[in-house]
């Protein structure tokens, strides 16, 4: 539909579509685990860097649509770094670096580092986010899913159909507020607009679960939900490429972390 905003897939063939999902999956979780471990903002900044670099080379994604997709994430990442640095106390050090605010209010440099690593932490789930899943087809990664790492039928293509159903969500949302519109009951004021939000959330909860019971008959009357052996009809083979991806993005994140730290 014109009024939901274009879907962000790859637009060019690029490394990181060659490979196989589960290997872009593997790279982003030690990345993910490298950003949470105890460290300065180094560390994250320095996967903050490799990832945006990945993005605008690697990831074949139309680029001028990413940082609209991101904005919501980078506003909070942004609101919470600033939390970060008001609520944290000058550790009671006369001695220790601080910045002297408008009145009495005095942050010590420990409490902007630790915003910014908040900032910047953020800054890379959403980065490897994009770079995972943004890059890969649903339907390929639940094929990986099975075929590279056995998972259940029902955990891999379970996945598949909610990630199907989140653009019907969104679709469903604009629509209700669309009837509403259509209907001259378009709501005006604070007030109205909080009451009509409860109205259209009623409707995607009711409009969701008959939407998610119809499609958990259709994927039981198909066998989903049995154990027995499947042929491959779509297979997905590891080479050379993940081989390469796998030990150069697990380089970048023990780099990132030994250098940074």
């Amino acid at each position: 539909m014109s009024f939901l905003p274009a879907p962000l897939e790859p637009v060019r063939p690029a490394l990181l579509t060659r490979v196989a999902p589960v290997t872009r999956l593997v790279v982003g979780i030690a990345w993910l685990v490298v950003v949470v471990l105890p460290a300065g903002p180094g560390v994250p900044l320095a996967l903050t860097v490799a990832g945006a670099a990945a993005l605008g080379l690697l990831s074949g994604l139309p680029l001028a649509r990413v940082p609209a997709r991101l904005a919501p994430l980078g506003l909070a990442a942004l609101g919470l770094g600033v939390l970060t640095v008001l609520v944290n106390p000058a550790n009671g050090d006369p001695a220790a670096p601080s910045v002297l605010l408008a009145g009495p209010i005095r942050i010590a440099g420990d409490a902007i580092a630790a915003g910014i690593t908040i900032a910047l932490r953020l800054a890379v789930i959403a980065l490897v986010s994009v770079l995972v899943f943004a890059t890969s087809d649903p339907t390929g990664l639940a094929d990986s899913l099975v075929q590279q790492w056995h998972a259940p039928y029902r955990f891999a293509y379970g996945t598949l159909a909610a990630l199907r159903i989140v653009p019907l969500l969104a679709a469903d949302w604009a629509a209700s507020g669309g009837v509403q519109r259509l209907r001259g009951i378009e709501p005006g004021g604070v007030g109205g607009r909080i009451r009509s939000f409860g109205r259209r959330l009623l409707v995607l909860l009711v409009t969701a679960i008959r939407r998610a019971e119809r499609m958990a008959l259709a994927m039981d009357a198909r066998g989903f939900d049995a154990d027995l052996p499947r042929g491959v009809y779509r297979p997905v083979r590891l080479g050379r490429l993940d081989l390469l991806v796998l030990v150069a993005g697990i380089g970048v994140a023990v780099a990132a972390f030994a250098i940074g730290r």
